[in-house]
Parts: structure tokens; C-alpha cells; sequence
């Protein structure tokens, strides 16, 4: 049974799915072994910055071979270390909507990741304690289109609520903790996938993401992050990737 066959199973009765349609079944595979074979392309750079020394830190200097040997060294750094056979741990089921999250480009999932941010902070965000500070250094760094969909026309998420009020005197630091903190939100959604899916995807992120405290999601709160990504988020921020899911 080839790859397609085995992970694309038409009698399943979801075939009307679009990420099951024979014309998206070739790129579909290819999404599900590049996350399971080549981490190389999907590091985030703050990994390797963070753990290595100079010029060991930076994998753009590297050659096909040497990114892999590196991307290796931090699958083993999250907890992916090789079988006896020179294995490492991998997955390739991916008939779950939540764990298909993780295939998404490095670039698509950042963004996603800063959707989130800002969606968990909707709430103050929509307050008066947003100084005018905060509010230009939103504007630059997110934009005045994603600024005003988030406020507008995101639905209220209640389930997890964040505040930046401890920190509104320094925007530059409001910002970096709305995308580490959307960040470690779409990694603990992820969480359960099990660990070759959780491991892999902490490397799409930046590794401040790591660090931050976990969210506990229960089931409500699942459900409900689950409706903003796959109802709202997605479809209106990421269409280019509407099919995957």
C-alpha cells in the first residue's frame, strides 16, 4: 500500500472532504512526510540561536546534509530520540482535524499562532487601558487589517482570557507576549496528537513559545478554541489552507 492509500482512505465516508479529494491527495502526502522527514525546512531560527554557539547557530550556512544533521540534534533536544535502529519517532496518521494543524506551513502557522494572541487578549484589546503607545506598535506589527478583524469580527472567546495591563508601559514587550502566548496556546490545543506531533511542531515556533506556562484546556475550552480556528480564523485569514481541514 503506497503512502497516499494509507493515509487517504476514500471508504471511510468523508471522502467529500477537501483534504481527501483525489487532486489534493498528492500534496497532502507530501505535507505529512515533509513534517515527519524533513524538520530541516520548518526549524523556527530561534532554536538553534538558542542553544548552540556561533556558527554552529545558524542553519542557513549549512548544506542539505548539514541542516539535517542539525534538525536531527534538535528533534532529539524535544524529546525525539532515535529506536535502536537509528528511528526516530513518527506519525503518519493524520485523519484528525486538531492534528492537522500541525502540518501547516511554518510561515501559516506563525500567523495562526499570532491570531490566537490576539484573540486571547480580545478583551483588553477592546478596553481603555490600551495606551496609544500599545496601540501604534499593534498597528505596525500585526497591521490595521488584522487589528480591526480581531476586534470586529472575531467571535468573543471567553474560554482562556489573557490581560497585558501589567505590561501596556512597554509595547514592544505587549507584543512579543501576545505571539508567545498565542504560540503555547496552539501548541497545548495540539498536545494531545502525542508526543512525535507535539515535539515536531514546538520547532515551527519560536522557542519562546516553549517557555511560557501551559494552558490546561479542558473539553469546553477545546470546543471552543476549536470553533474560532476551524470556523473563523481559518477561513477568513488562512483560505490558502481552508482545504486542509
Amino acid at each position: 500500500m503506497s503512502v497516499d492509500d494509507d493515509l487517504i482512505d476514500d471508504s471511510s465516508g468523508s471522502a467529500h472532504e477537501l483534504w481527501r479529494a483525489p487532486a489534493n491527495r498528492g500534496r497532502f502526502a507530501r505535507l505529512i512526510a515533509d513534517f515527519n522527514l524533513r524538520p530541516d525546512e520548518y526549524v523556527d531560527p530561534s532554536w538553534p540561536l538558542g542553544i548552540w554557539p556561533a556558527p554552529w547557530n545558524d542553519m542557513a550556512r549549512f548544506g542539505d546534509r548539514g541542516k539535517r544533521v542539525l534538525a536531527r540534534a534538535l528533534l532529539d533536544k524535544v524529546g525525539l530520540q532515535p529506536d535502536a535502529a537509528g528511528a526516530v519517532p513518527a506519525d503518519y496518521d493524520f485523519g484528525g482535524r486538531e492534528k492537522r494543524l500541525a502540518l501547516l506551513p511554518r510561515d501559516a502557522f506563525g500567523e495562526l499562532a499570532k491570531l490566537c494572541g490576539l484573540c486571547l487578549h480580545k478583551s483588553w484589546l477592546l478596553s481603555s487601558d490600551v495606551t496609544r503607545g500599545v496601540e501604534k506598535t499593534l498597528q505596525l506589527h500585526f497591521g490595521a487589517q488584522t487589528m480591526a478583524f480581531v476586534r470586529k469580527e472575531t467571535p468573543p472567546f471567553d474560554a482562556v482570557s489573557e490581560t497585558l495591563e501589567p505590561m501596556r508601559r512597554y509595547p514592544k514587550l505587549v507584543v512579543q507576549k501576545i505571539g508567545a502566548r498565542g504560540a503555547r496556546l496552539l501548541l497545548d490545543f495540539i498536545a494531545p496528537a502525542g508526543l512525535p506531533v507535539f515535539a515536531r511542531t514546538r520547532l515551527k515556533l519560536p522557542r519562546i513559545a516553549d517557555v511560557q506556562p501551559a494552558y490546561r484546556l479542558g473539553d469546553d475550552q477545546r470546543s471552543e478554541l476549536a470553533e474560532l480556528l476551524f470556523l473563523c480564523l481559518i477561513p477568513e485569514r488562512l483560505r490558502a489552507w481552508d482545504w486542509l481541514f
